[in-house]
């Protein structure tokens, strides 16, 4: 996947992307159908979305990026806001010169194309939301761990929760590797973001339309909210992946690539 770095606000910004490569500072060739920036969660970067970019190519121009402190862009720490992350998005998506573009988020993500729409409703042309429920905030003793980690009193951890029954070790091995890509002060700054964000409340003002799409075996309570969510938001429709958990970027990037190929179908360009 051709990839190339953007100076955002005097970060190094790493961005992944379809198409054709471009000299660094050059806006990239926006080809056919949508352009699709897609948005990644907590403690992760753009690369957790190449099989799926892998898959939507052939219809439609998409676009990744690490946030501020995660994968291979500049800092160490994470914005720690959801406003602060899509305000980061929108210069980004200035700088890439996109007059209207699809957000496509995972989980943190998610709320940061939320948060983004509604800042930038004329600029977002709809979005997706995959493994998203109505309350973004992680539970409390996961950012506890994660404090401990970040001040090197625990390792690392490994969260079997994030995945489905029968998803296989090699994804859950990648998985892990992505997040060890990513320093704990940053991934800790994610989960205080996605814990103090209010945007919940302002979710019937975004129009854009919606499509979000979980796995079955998501965690609790994604699922048990994600049709809340859905009908907070005016335009929506909720779609399932069977046999698959919170890491479906990974764990079945072509039926989330299918759902969101037809939705985008119905999308006005």
């Amino acid at each position: 996947m051709p990839n190339q770095y953007l100076q955002i606000d005097g970060v190094a910004t790493y961005v992944h992307h379809t198409g054709e490569t471009t000299l660094p500072g050059t806006p990239l060739r926006q080809g056919h159908g949508h352009v699709v920036v897609c948005l990644h969660g907590a403690g992760g970067n753009g690369h957790l979305f190449a099989d799926l970019m892998s898959e939507l190519e052939a219809f439609h121009t998409v676009i990744a990026f690490d946030q501020p402190g995660h994968g291979r862009s500049g800092s160490l720490d994470s914005l720690g806001e959801i406003e602060a992350m899509a305000k980061f998005t929108g210069r980004v998506i200035d700088e890439l010169e996109i007059s209207r573009a699809v957000l496509l988020g995972h989980e943190m993500g998610a709320a940061v194309a939320l948060q983004t729409a509604h800042d930038r409703p004329q600029q977002t042309a709809g979005l997706v939301l995959c493994s998203a429920g109505f309350s973004f905030a992680p539970p409390e003793e996961r950012v506890d761990q994660m404090g401990r980690v970040r001040d090197g009193k625990e390792k690392r951890p490994f969260d079997p929760t994030a995945f489905a029954s029968k998803t296989s070790p090699e994804v859950m091995k990648k998985a892990f590797m992505e997040g060890m890509k990513t320093d704990p002060r940053a991934t800790y700054g994610d989960l205080l973001a996605c814990q103090q964000w209010t945007g919940g409340a302002r979710l019937a003002e975004i129009l854009a339309p919606t499509l979000v799409v979980n796995g079955t075996e998501d965690r609790e309570p994604i699922r048990s909210t994600a049709a809340h969510l859905t009908q907070k938001l005016k335009t929506a429709e909720l779609k399932t992946v069977e046999d698959t958990g919170h890491a479906l970027l990974l764990e079945n990037p072509e039926a989330v690539a299918r759902w969101v190929r037809k939705f985008l179908e119905r999308v006005p360009a």
